[in-house]
């Protein structure tokens, strides 16, 4: 295994010493979004379901201090925060549990087959992620296993020119943080290195934490048609975990440590296009419930997922044929959870068609899943119907119709302690999901030849109609009539999902004084009902009973004097067996030149107070302010800048040669 991780250490070395092979990149600058969650890229005009995108300029207006934090601020998804900036917390969505989605970078899947809690234990940073992905509905043609209600890929590209973007700041609480990603291209040769650090006193008891993150990314042209891409991350945090899990040990602490690499190679000609992907990650969690008494309680995981992917498509005079599969390997070395390994293998196939001058688009699917886990073998077919329909170049109406299936994580088969116990009889879950949508898009606004005057508007409304029928959903319950048990998972019988998601945004870049650059409103609601196998599991139910059941959020974006941008969110969140909560953040963002400004941010102006996951109490008013450098070079880099990086990666290569 040692060997495994050095093999993927190197590569961005070699990358540096590539430079005599002449290079051509194929990726073209385009105003067309592209979407790359699914690996090989495609246009978003091309999607059957509900894909939604935001750029780093958007997010860039967000009152956030890391990626997580977005989420919360995208109208459908329920990012549940345990503590502040994004330390940890569970991301659902339309009403799933933090298990039943997929977590990506750069199509690079990030699974823990001990508990979906460390998802979202990611190495990359607001200053080198360009764009988000979210893809919502059964993700399991475009994902497989585990993407049961959808996905989120987080998009980093290297730039072609020198280039920093820096941020520090501090804050409540004790809070500093510094972020930065140094673009540095080599040649034709595209790389990144990002690394990130902040901490918090904490704002309640035993609430503190440190996190620190580091992050390579880079893209190898080979040929014309062909490119080599690469990825490095890691990421350490520790922190005071009061009202984590429960509520009887406030001194509750943990520290996770998650190491990442990928590879993949594209090869693309007329009409085939193949993408091939080899990844690796590590996950350590240490728990404890008292944090300075190890030997009280402790427990220690040692996670590891090798996974190959290969997907590819064909065009032709039928349409486009989209095919792949992918094999997984996860282990588990665990002093609660014991020693495990499980494979798991999958395949698909699509085949698209377009028709009456391509305003008709028919997808239709099927998916083969094996695993093999506790002894036993699971195996299905899942199919899947997708159409969409263009009548006009504003209008879409989409419909789409699947399977899904997730299987049951370590934690929820043999976990064990005071208050819960795990059910190794657990099979995996199946949902049946099914959406019908309509959006409109327009774009208007005038130019003046040959000068920067004029504006530009774009007006988008969605509104999406869902329903998904889980069977042998999993969820933690316990019975309200035999006395006081422990929580433990079981396959609850049928568990319906039904609601209704809007989104309307405006944005506008014209000039003046005073402009409205982006003002958004997204309006979701959801219904659940359920049906237990176990007569007496009728009431107490960790996650399916606890839901959104209405969501509305919205953001205003405005430009003064075009050096001041000022941004007001607001996020109002009803759910199932919980407290309604409104919550308004808001961000002054004061451009000093073209490369230095000003950030002051606020959040939870209200004073409001919540609670979003577990037992913890989300702080109340609390403010940030910092400094952001960013500036781009579009000049070759300095020839002594590159001998030097040049001498750096070969004596670290011919190093750890002499070691092996």
């Amino acid at each position: 295994m040692k060997i495994f991780l050095f093999g993927f250490a190197v590569i961005p070395v070699l990358f540096f010493r590539a430079q005599s092979i002449s290079l051509t990149d194929t990726i073209k600058s385009t105003n067309e979004v592209v979407v790359y969650g699914k690996g090989v890229p495609f246009s978003i005009n091309d999607r059957t379901g509900t894909i939604q995108t935001y750029s780093l300029a958007q997010n860039r207006a967000l009152p956030i201090r890391s990626v997580n934090e977005a989420l919360a601020f995208v109208p459908g998804l329920d990012f549940r925060q345990r503590g502040v900036q994004g330390v940890q917390g569970d991301l659902s969505i339309r009403g799933g549990t933090f298990e039943q989605n997929i977590i990506l970078i750069n199509g690079f899947k990030v699974i823990d087959p001990q508990t979906g809690h460390h998802a979202l234990n990611l190495p990359v940073l607001l200053t080198n992620v360009k764009a988000l992905e979210v893809y919502k509905g059964s993700g399991t043609r475009i994902f497989g296993q585990n993407a049961m209600t959808g996905a989120v890929n987080f998009v980093t590209q290297p730039e072609r020119s020198v280039g920093v973007n820096m941020q520090c700041f501090g804050g409540s609480f004790g809070g500093l943080g510094f972020q930065s990603t140094v673009h540095v291209p080599i040649g034709k040769v595209r790389q990144s290195f990002s690394f990130g650090y902040d901490k918090s006193d904490g704002y309640w008891y035993n609430s503190d934490f440190t996190n620190q993150q580091l992050f390579y990314d880079a893209v190898l042209p080979l040929t014309k048609n062909q490119e080599v891409s690469a990825l490095l991350g890691y990421t350490d945090r520790s922190f005071g975990a009061n009202g984590y899990y429960t509520n009887s040990f406030p001194d509750q602490w943990e520290s996770t440590q998650m190491a990442m690499a990928g590879v993949s190679h594209r090869l693309k000609t007329k009409q085939l296009t193949f993408l091939t992907k080899a990844s690796l990650r590590t996950h350590r969690d240490e728990f404890r419930l008292k944090r300075y008494d190890p030997s009280f309680y402790t427990n220690k995981h040692w996670s590891e997922v090798i996974t190959l992917e290969e997907t590819g498509k064909w065009m032709s005079a039928i349409g486009t044929t989209g095919f792949g599969g992918e094999f997984r390997l996860e282990g588990l070395n665990s002093t609660n959870l014991g020693m495990r390994e499980r494979t798991y293998f999958s395949a698909f196939v699509d085949h698209t068609i377009k028709g009456f001058d391509n305003k008709l688009i028919f997808v239709g699917n099927v998916h083969y899943f094996n695993l093999y886990m506790n002894g036993n073998t699971y195996e299905k077919l899942l199919p899947g119907l997708e159409v969409a329909y263009l009548p006009t170049e504003t209008i879409r109406i989409f419909g789409n119709i699947g399977q899904s299936y997730r299987a049951p994580s370590y934690t929820e088969l043999f976990y064990q302690d005071y208050s819960n116990v795990g059910n190794p009889d657990l099979q995996p879950e199946y949902a049946t999901n099914a959406e019908l949508g309509a959006s409109y898009t327009a774009t208007w606004g005038q130019s003046v030849s040959g000068s920067r005057e004029g504006w530009k508007s774009k007006l988008s409304l969605e509104v999406v109609v869902f329903r998904r029928n889980t069977n042998n959903m999993i969820d933690w319950v316990r019975s309200t009539v035999v006395g006081n048990n422990p929580w433990m998972p079981v396959n609850v019988s049928n568990v319906i999902f039904t609601g209704i998601e809007s989104n309307l945004a405006y944005r506008w870049n014209g000039k003046g004084n005073i402009t409205l650059q982006d003002v958004s409103l997204g309006y979701n609601y959801m219904d659940a009902s359920h049906q237990f196998a176990d007569p007496l599991m009728t009431s107490e139910s960790r996650y399916a009973f606890s839901g959104l059941r209405n969501q509305l959020i919205g953001r205003v974006t405005a430009k003064v004097y075009q050096w001041v941008t000022l941004s007001v969110a607001y996020r109002g969140v009803d759910r199932v067996g919980g407290m309604a909560y409104s919550l308004f953040d808001a961000k002054a963002l004061v451009n000093l030149s073209r490369t230095f400004s000003l950030f002051f941010e606020g959040n939870n102006l209200l004073n409001t107070d919540y609670v979003e996951a577990g037992y913890v109490q989300m702080p109340g008013r609390w403010f940030k302010a910092g400094i952001q450098w960013k500036a781009t070079r579009s000049k070759h880099v300095h020839k002594t800048f590159i001998e030097f990086l040049d001498k750096i990666s070969y004596s670290v290569l011919s190093a750890n040669l002499e070691r092996l």
